[in-house]
């Protein structure tokens, strides 16, 4: 066995190794914008399509649920493409294609009326589903890729630093973003250099990956095949893990539904800016990062579905304040997104980690595909039938404030009821592996919506444990 191992671990020196980890770093810091503008609901394509273009509820509703199909057709395009290239050159070819596509879409920002959202909206559509499928293929290949060459000794410390670099680059996207699109008065100009800015730094991201020389394998330990059959055996017999996917699911479809449209209600219903609305995911950001070494310690004290369960019931409850909001007491909504990024970061690390205790380890790959396929299908009709019910209700009577605060007690009582089905997942005691590739996809994606784009970039890896130490002789 050790003889095995030996031979998995790549002859790569330290030096080459340093360089790696540093262009991965750089890579993660100039990709930041265009991953924060690829997440549904963010409030920059929200002000471009909705108060610029003039979208409708149902098209921009359509768009936002483009990265969850994304989500679900990667699962199945996945495994054709990695028989004939490498996870390195899916990636890279994968990220070049985002490139192209975001590059239009600046160019075409010059040229699509803006008051013909006929004209307009189907060109949007096809360049985010684009967009979305290529960026399905990148996340998923970058991730497989950068776990072939990092040893596993280093992954915890390494990506914990990183992490906390990328949250850094992405308070500072968005000050500035917001700065610009704030002193243009959100005119076409200002988004085109935002969104050319994030273009050019992705390009430069393409060239720190290619910089990467890693061509040998690093593994932790030698992988089994299992047969197909007992496989979906095993996963149908793991009670949990099939709750946990229904809970996702569930809370995936909750929080899609009209999650979307919170930004659109700030900038249509209260009179927020661009910036107004940047303030409040900075804060929201801050608030997660902040509290998420605290959520951890209380994860490993009392176990992850507490936290979870204490998480999610304190942050829908405070949502149901959305009910009741007006441009009078809009002020609510500064503390309310701090609550809540403290809140949704507890949470997500949490299910992370239960996620790891759930996922049986002779299916794991099986598992991560189903799990990631069957929520991001049922999410992705979320903003598809929102957007359609809120287009219709919009055009009644009824004033669009009081529509805009019936529809939002949809999220906190669906994602509270969701909470029934996360009561019957068994949490076992040890976790039985190291990393999930693309288990937590999804559920970052859903991040995006609330303001958690700290968490977007996020690399889960969960550092082992150091051994403990043999009790001392007793000298006496």
């Amino acid at each position: 066995m050790r003889f095995a191992l030996k031979r998995l671990e790549p002859a790569m020196s330290t030096s080459t190794l340093r360089h790696n980890l540093r262009q991965c770093t750089y890579d993660g810091i100039a990709a930041t914008p265009i991953v924060y503008l690829l997440q549904p609901g963010n409030f920059i394509i929200a002000a471009l399509l909705v108060e610029h273009f003039q979208l409708s509820p149902a098209v921009y509703g359509l768009i936002a649920s483009l990265p969850f199909w994304g989500n679900f057709a990667q699962a199945f395009l996945m495994p054709l493409v990695n028989r004939s290239y490498s996870p390195k050159a899916v990636s890279v070819a994968s990220s070049s294609l985002q490139v192209l596509c975001w590059g239009l879409m600046v160019a075409m920002l010059s040229f699509l009326p803006a008051d013909k959202p006929g004209i307009s909206g189907p060109w949007f559509v096809s360049l985010f589903a684009v967009s979305a499928a290529v960026t399905a293929l990148t996340g998923v290949s970058w991730m497989s890729w950068v776990q072939e060459w990092v040893p596993v000794r280093l992954r915890g410390k390494y990506f914990g630093l990183r992490n906390r670099l990328l949250q850094v680059a992405q308070i500072g996207f968005l000050i500035l973003a917001g700065w610009i699109l704030g002193q243009n008065t959100g005119t076409v100009t200002a988004f085109q250099i935002v969104l050319g800015g994030a273009v050019v730094l992705r390009v430069f991201s393409i060239l720190f990956q290619r910089k990467i020389r890693a061509e040998t394998l690093v593994s932790d330990r030698p992988e089994f095949r299992v047969p197909w059959r007992e496989q979906i055996t095993t996963l149908l017999s793991t009670r949990a893990f099939l709750w946990l996917v229904a809970y996702g699911a569930a809370w995936g479809f909750a929080t899609s539904t009209f999650g979307p449209f919170y930004a659109v209600f700030m900038y249509k219903e209260l009179g927020f800016s661009v910036q107004n609305v940047g303030t409040l995911v900075i804060l929201s950001s801050l608030g997660g990062a902040a509290s998420a070494p605290a959520w951890g310690a209380l994860a490993d004290r009392f176990g992850n579905k507490p936290v979870i369960l204490f998480c999610m019931i304190a942050w829908q409850v405070q949502n149901f304040l959305w009910c009741t909001l007006t441009p009078a007491n809009s002020w609510l909504l500064y503390g309310m997104w701090t609550f809540g990024g403290i809140m949704g970061a507890g949470f997500v690390l949490s299910l992370f980690n239960l996620q790891l205790k759930i996922i049986p380890p002779r299916a794991k790959t099986l598992a991560i595909s189903v799990n990631l396929a069957f929520t991001s299908l049922i999410t992705a009709m979320g903003p598809i039938l929102g957007g359609k019910i809120l287009g219709h209700l919009l055009k009644g009577d009824t004033a669009p404030l009081d529509i805009y605060h019936g529809v939002f007690w949809v999220l906190p009582i669906t994602a509270l009821l969701a909470c029934l089905l996360l009561t019957r997942v068994h949490e076992h005691a040890a976790s039985p592996l190291s990393s999930v590739v693309g288990a937590m996809r999804n559920i970052r994606t859903l991040g995006g919506v609330f303001g958690l784009s700290i968490l977007v970039d996020y690399v889960f890896i969960k550092p082992p444990h150091p051994p403990r130490r043999p009790p001392r002789p007793d000298t006496r």
